[in-house]
């Protein structure tokens, strides 16, 4: 069977969904037909779901449930290990890594695209951070170096410093002019936007969602580039007429509809050297004394796993203990868009 590549938050995803189904009691998890299927057959076809993962540094595929418990076990011995060294995340690292991103873009929309809630999405940082932290304890970074980085990125199209100028769309879409003229005539009628791209509008992507695109700006290439121009031509709150984009052999009929615009923003050094920093810090970083150190604290911690078809997984973590390809050390600045 072909292996499903699964990352650590949809992981996360399905076993709360495991608990939430907890309840589900006599009349089962699924009844077809008459026939109950009990919550059982769920918990053990979940466990045995392939997941790829990194061992060894290649790519081996586990099953579900061996993969979770080996990422919590994985997960608590970090966030351990960060204590022990004292370099635990502190409330002021947190809340510095959350202020800059609802400063910075919409958070709520980020959380609901990952399908994480802000709770959960600290639990990640909390260990990241843990993370981060054990990797550059040790590790200096100077002014210079963070300006000069700063520098390279401010320059970059796009640069995850810099928000263009941007519109916040919804469309309609159709194949054909008859149908877009009758989405058009619904609109002139008073027809709301959103239904009328629910009812009527052929992209799979955006009509359940009411044609809503989201932020577009005039560098993003996977927009074609009449709907790009579309866009911020069209005055907020308002639709434009329909019209015609042709890209590659995709054809089709087009109203845009602008919500909101923003102004183009820069980030200044000050605003980002922090998050700088530590990116900068992570990269100079020498992994192998960290390694060398999980190693050791997975060696000499008591790890017991009662269930026989994962008892052997502490064994097996002792004797390859690095930092997991499900959490990584560093990520990308969000781009201020």
């Amino acid at each position: 069977m072909r292996g499903i590549k699964l990352s650590l938050v949809t992981i996360v995803v399905l076993m709360t969904l495991v608990l939430a189904l907890a309840g589900c009691g006599r009349k089962g998890l699924v009844n077809v037909n008459g026939e109950r299927i009990a919550k059982d057959e769920f918990y053990a076809r979940l466990e045995r779901v392939p997941v790829q993962t990194m061992k060894g540094g290649r790519t081996v595929t586990v099953p579900a449930g061996q993969y979770v418990i080996e990422q919590i076990i994985t997960e608590r011995l970090l966030t351990q290990l960060a204590k022990k060294d004292n370099v635990a995340p502190t409330d002021a690292q947190m809340n510095k890594k959350l202020n800059y991103l609802k400063k910075t873009g919409n958070f709520a929309a980020q959380l609901r695209q990952m399908g994480v809630t802000e709770q959960e999405w600290k639990r990640q940082m909390m260990l990241q951070q843990s993370v981060v932290n054990l990797l550059t304890q040790k590790t200096t970074v100077s002014n210079a170096d963070l300006k000069k980085t700063y520098d390279v990125q401010i320059k970059k199209v796009p640069s995850p410093f810099v928000r263009p100028e941007s519109c916040r769309i919804a469309v309609i879409i159709c194949k054909t002019p008859e149908k877009i003229q009758r989405a058009y005539k619904l609109l002139q009628d008073g027809q709301d936007f959103g239904t009328v791209a629910m009812q009527l509008s052929e992209d799979k992507s955006t009509a359940p969602l009411q044609g809503q695109v989201g932020w577009l700006s005039m560098d993003m290439k996977v927009v074609p580039m009449p709907i790009r121009t579309a866009a911020f031509a069209c005055p907020v709150g308002k639709y434009c007429q329909p019209f015609f984009v042709q890209d590659r052999a995709d054809k089709a009929w087009v109203i845009v509809k602008v919500d909101q615009k923003r102004r183009k923003a820069v980030q200044s050094f000050g605003d980002v050297k922090d998050l700088i920093e530590e990116q900068v810090a992570v990269a100079k970083a020498d992994r192998r004394p960290f390694n060398k150190e999980l190693q050791a604290f997975i060696a000499e911690s008591k790890i017991v796993v009662n269930a026989d078809r994962y008892a052997k997984i502490p064994d097996m973590m002792k004797k390859s203990a690095t930092v997991p390809s499900g959490l990584p050390t560093s990520r990308t600045t969000t781009p201020a868009r």
